[in-house]
Order: C-alpha cells, then structure tokens, then sequence
C-alpha cells in the first residue's frame, strides 16, 4: 500500500527531519515571485537540504516560471545552485509549451508561452526512459529506418502538456499551477520503481502527490499556506 503523505508547515523545517539519502526523486516548484517572498538564500537552503536527501544517481525537477521584470531569474538560480550545492548537476533544460496563460495587454512585451524545468542529478546521470514519454515519428518511415520498426522517439527537451480549462474560480486550484502531465512525465522519464519516495517540499495544491497516487508510488511533501494544504488534502481524498 503506497503512503501519500503532506504535512503543513514551512519545509525547511521539515526537510532537516528527513534523512539523508531517503528519496528517490524529487519533482517541484518553488515561488518565484516577488509576491510570494522569493530569495535566493533561501531557495539555496531548501535546495541543500534536498540534495541531502536524494539517493546517489537521482533526479530533481524543478519547475521555475518567466517574470516580466526578472527574465534572468530561473537561470541565476541555477546557476546559484549548482555553484554551491555539491554533487549537485543540472543534466538538462526543458522547456515547455503552456496550453494556458494569461494574455499581456500593452507593447512592450510579448505573451509568455513557456515555463522551464530544470533537471538536476545528484551525483552522476541515471539511465532514464526516453521513449517513457516518447511521440510518434512524424514521417511512419523513419520508424524502420531509426526505431527499428517501432512507431516511437525521443520527444527531446520541448514538451507540449496541454491541461483542462479553467472557466470560473473555483476550478483554480493555485495561481501557480501546473498540469498533471508534468509530474507524471518527469516520474516516467525517470523510470521510476514501485517502491520509490517522490518528494515534493512546496505541495501546493498536490499536483505531484496527485501525479504518484495515480501511479502507485510513495510521497512526501510540505505545504506552508493553509488554505492550499486543505485544497491539496481534499484533491487527494477526491
């Protein structure tokens, strides 16, 4: 019987009780908004803790949003994190196509279409299952020629995850959200095993603890906001 656990509170906190070397992925999104008190040190120390935490040989995404004002922002972190965090390897960047997004009035600027995920190992880079999350070739003849007879490749590094519309408030879970599709691709990228502990440290509104119960996998995971938590809590009884 798989175990999906979120607690409530700030995951710093939380993460120095977990022990070291006790989770074999971790798929997140930290804020990254001014708004939700975004700081680079902070995020360094969350994300220490994390590596800490992660078997040798694993993976962590990390799903970072564009900000109008702070476009070098994702890659500062990155950047921050694999300077600082030893071991710890960004092995790839996807980037991929939101199905939603708010339209931007003025012309100063064009409509954000993209998020990123960054892709981290600890330690070196495990086998992954491409053709977990592969597409059909777009040409059938290439399947004989480059797949052996099978109509299936590597989908690469720019993913398209559409996701259900959003038509009234209530069906916004969090302002932040993503899609279903992107938790449950990067835990089959990753070949993820049965008996594997998927850690998420911002929960949100569960999209990833959601992701593992759908696929029978073991999760652990901390929500600071409230409200959010009992959202998450509900989604997961539902």
């Amino acid at each position: 019987m798989i175990n999906i656990q979120i607690n409530l509170g700030n995951c710093l906190d939380g993460l120095k009780q977990q022990p070291s070397e006790s989770v074999d992925c971790i798929i997140t999104s930290p804020p990254y908004k001014d708004i939700d008190k975004f700081d680079y040190q902070n995020q360094l120390d969350i994300f220490t803790e994390c590596a800490r935490v992660m078997k040798k040989d694993s993976l962590c995404f990390i799903n970072f949003g564009h900000l109008a004002e702070q476009k070098s922002r994702p890659f500062r972190l990155v950047t921050l994190l694999e300077d600082n965090i030893k071991d710890f390897n960004l092995q790839e960047t996807f980037t991929w196509h939101k199905a939603q997004y708010s339209p931007i009035q003025g012309n100063r600027r064009v409509n954000n279409l993209t998020e990123f995920i960054f892709m981290f190992s600890k330690g070196k880079m495990p086998i992954i299952n491409r053709l977990a999350v592969g597409v059909p070739y777009a040409d059938e003849n290439n399947a004989k020629r480059y797949g052996g007879g099978k109509n299936l490749r590597c989908s690469g590094n720019y993913w398209y995850m559409p996701y259900e519309t959003i038509h009234d408030r209530s069906q916004k879970l969090h302002n932040d959200r993503f899609p279903l599709e992107l938790p449950t691709r990067c835990l089959k990228l990753a070949n993820a095993k049965s008996d594997w502990l998927v850690l998420d440290p911002f929960s949100g509104s569960a999209t990833t603890a959601l992701a593992c119960q759908q696929l029978g996998l073991n999760f652990i995971g901390w929500e600071i906001n409230k409200n959010h938590y009992d959202i998450a809590i509900n989604r997961l009884k539902k």
